[in-house]
């Protein structure tokens, strides 16, 4: 029940972030640090805002947000104590995953990494310390959510503050400027758009699902989710370090380097995200036997997980293609593309095809939306390549963008 809310707040949260650390690769890479400085304060000064705004409204209107959320029945006082706790972190996480993109931004990706593995280190251990250790239940869950996030923004602070960033943190900085908050929230949008997408989408499957096909079905595509992040994680993490390299040279002038973490990036993503293809076209049914022993679930997860990912091969070069634009601070092509696969394409084509088709119509959605959303992608993908290379100057640059 909680899990749309989150979603909701890791899209405000990663908006900032992401757009911040556009901007702070991009004015370290141009000598510039006033300006990376006033996007830290900027991002602080935004993340504390709405961060505390969001907390405040989600505890005055609760009975409202559990309503909306679809807590019901025997569910509905557990989701109230889970929710009403998880809102007091919504500060915390908002700031913490925008620091931490900063700090990425800036070229230190040991802190960042080591920031992900406090997080949930600290999990791990308070969940079943206060669930079953104190007895505080569900409740627990809340607070050992909520006292890591806060852990996180601990370990944050210390390291900016430390002296041990590129960046500094003074009571001016935090002062907002509208041109620092604009370019934050422009190219930060494509991010917040993609992840609330993402849970719009996934209630809109599981209905069709729902009304197409069986439980059964809902459950396969439950285990798919979890299946295909694996292949997906990476490819984010080749995109979260091209984004300060990238930004970085681009900012400097260095369009040679530029272009070839791009290019690099590419091509580290798109050897994954086809052998993710392989591995899923020839082994489904291993995969499923990993989770679950029922034969009913393992050959409806297996026919559905091959014909779901036959345009995976496409998405290593999607998630490239969005980042590119974020990276350069173009926020109207990273926001299009953003939303090009699951509401230009996807949406439409999972509403239609399941009456056309019934329950196949619901899997052959994900190829479709996969293969004309990286046609979209090659497009303006091509285009920035051949600026770049215009800026580059260089011969063999041009057999790279066709």
């Amino acid at each position: 029940v909680a899990f749309p809310l989150q979603l909701f707040v890791m899209g405000i949260a990663t908006m900032g972030g992401v757009g911040a650390a556009s901007l702070v690769s991009r004015s370290l890479g141009a000598g510039d640090v006033d300006r990376a400085d006033r996007a830290l304060g900027t991002l602080v000064t935004l993340a504390l805002g709405t961060g505390i705004s969001a907390a405040a409204l989600g505890r005055l209107f609760l009975p409202q947000l559990l309503a909306l959320l679809g807590a019901s029945g025997e569910i509905l006082p557990y989701a109230g104590t889970y929710i009403g706790i998880i809102l007091f972190g919504i500060p915390f996480h908002v700031l913490g995953v925008g620091l931490n993109n900063t700090v990425r931004a800036e070229g230190n990706a040991r802190v960042a990494m080591i920031t992900m593995l406090i997080s949930a280190g600290a999990n791990m251990v308070l969940d079943p310390l206060f669930i079953f250790g104190f007895g505080w239940g569900i409740a627990g869950a809340a607070w050992a959510t909520v006292l890591s996030q806060a852990l996180v923004v601990v370990w944050l602070g210390n390291y900016v503050f430390s002296g041990h960033s590129a960046l500094k943190l003074k009571a001016e900085h935090l002062v907002p400027r509208m041109d620092i908050i604009r370019q934050i929230t422009t190219v930060g949008a494509s991010e917040f758009a993609r992840l609330t997408a993402t849970g719009f989408t996934a209630t809109i499957v599981i209905h069709s699902m729902g009304r197409f096909g069986s439980p059964m079905a809902v459950a396969a595509y439950g285990v798919i989710s979890r299946v295909l992040s694996v292949f997906f994680m990476p490819m984010m993490g080749i995109s979260q370090g091209l984004q300060p390299v990238l930004g970085y040279n681009y900012g400097a002038g260095q369009w040679g380097r530029a272009h070839k973490a791009i290019r690099l990036s590419v091509i580290a993503a798109t050897v994954i995200s086809a052998a993710g293809f392989l591995v899923l076209l020839f082994f489904p049914g291993l995969i499923f036997g990993v989770f679950t022993a029922d034969p009913d679930l393992r050959a409806i997860g297996a026919k559905s997980l091959r014909v779901m990912t036959l345009g995976f091969a496409f998405i290593g070069f999607q998630v490239i293609g969005s980042t590119l634009f974020q990276a350069l601070g173009k926020g109207a092509p990273a926001l299009f593309l953003s939303m090009s696969r699951q509401v230009l394409f996807f949406l439409p084509l999972v509403i239609v095809l399941p009456r056309l088709l019934g329950l196949p119509g619901v899997w052959l959605a994900f190829p479709a939306a996969d293969v004309l959303s990286a046609l979209v992608t090659f497009v303006l993908f091509s285009k920035q390549m051949r600026e770049l290379c215009r800026l580059e100057a260089s011969p063999s640059c041009e057999s790279f963008t066709g």
